[in-house]
């Protein structure tokens, strides 16, 4: 179960004009280019479930993928790493 993403499917459900971005985001171990891939695969798992799983429309969801170049914690340690392992969901448009 995914109550974040079920949240997100909800709120798509009762706001028809919601767009939406799904952002990938990486630790800092490995090259920038394999952590960009890593994290656009993030994004798009999750968008991809949001379609398939919520039946959210696949033209309102954009996914893509910032590597680690936008951490919210320190790469330092693995708690960091940790952290920074994520995805985001960025409104679009609301109209």
């Amino acid at each position: 179960p995914a109550p974040e993403l079920e949240q997100i499917a909800r709120l798509m459900a009762e706001r028809p004009g919601l767009r939406i971005a799904v952002v990938g985001h990486t630790d800092t171990v490995g090259g920038l280019e394999a952590n960009i891939a890593v994290s656009r695969a993030r994004a798009t798992a999750v968008r991809n479930r949001l379609v398939d799983r919520y039946n959210v429309a696949q033209n309102r969801i954009e996914a893509g993928g910032m590597g680690y170049l936008a951490p919210v914690a320190s790469n330092l340690t693995a708690e960091g790493r940790e952290a920074n392992r994520r995805v985001e969901v960025i409104l679009l448009e609301d109209g």
